[in-house]
């Protein structure tokens, strides 16, 4: 008998369903999150062949990037996203995860070693003021490695 407990239950992850949290903490105002997870590979050349021997993984590298609406008297350094000029050097790397708040409740992303790198807004005419913030990070983790749920 083919199970029938999750029959109209959407399976693909969607945006109504995300949450997107820095340390534990959700940030209420986000309005999109984007992460990237990239291998360098270093080709080998040699002589008296014209192809690449072969790809020599290198470096691994993670980022991250949030919209983030603007909220007055909240902002990315009062909240403690971006570091203040005087705290950068002390500044601690911290945790951002992207779960399903809904369905299965599971931690779709978790990004490790987080730092602020950078942010952005722009205010307009007729417009909501929102933040670009991007993120470097040691490592990110899907739902299918060890820990996440």
């Amino acid at each position: 008998m083919p199970d029938v407990s999750n029959v109209g239950v959407p399976q693909v992850f969607s945006g109504p369903r995300a949450r997107f949290k820095i340390d534990g903490v959700t940030i209420g105002y986000a309005g999109g999150v984007s992460g990237e997870e990239v291998i360098d590979y270093e080709p080998v050349d040699v002589i008296d062949l014209l192809e690449v021997k072969e790809h020599v993984p290198v470096s691994y590298k993670a980022t991250l990037n949030s919209q983030i609406f603007r909220v007055i008297g909240n902002s990315l350094k009062a909240q403690g996203i971006f570091p203040t000029p005087s705290k950068i050097i002390n500044s601690v790397a911290m945790t951002a995860a992207i779960e399903d708040a809904e369905i299965t409740h599971k931690t779709i992303a978790m990004f490790t070693g987080v730092r602020t790198a950078g942010h952005t807004f722009d205010v307009t005419a007729r417009g909501l003021v929102s933040e670009n913030v991007s993120f470097v990070a040691i490592r990110v983790a899907d739902e299918s490695e060890s820990g996440l749920a």
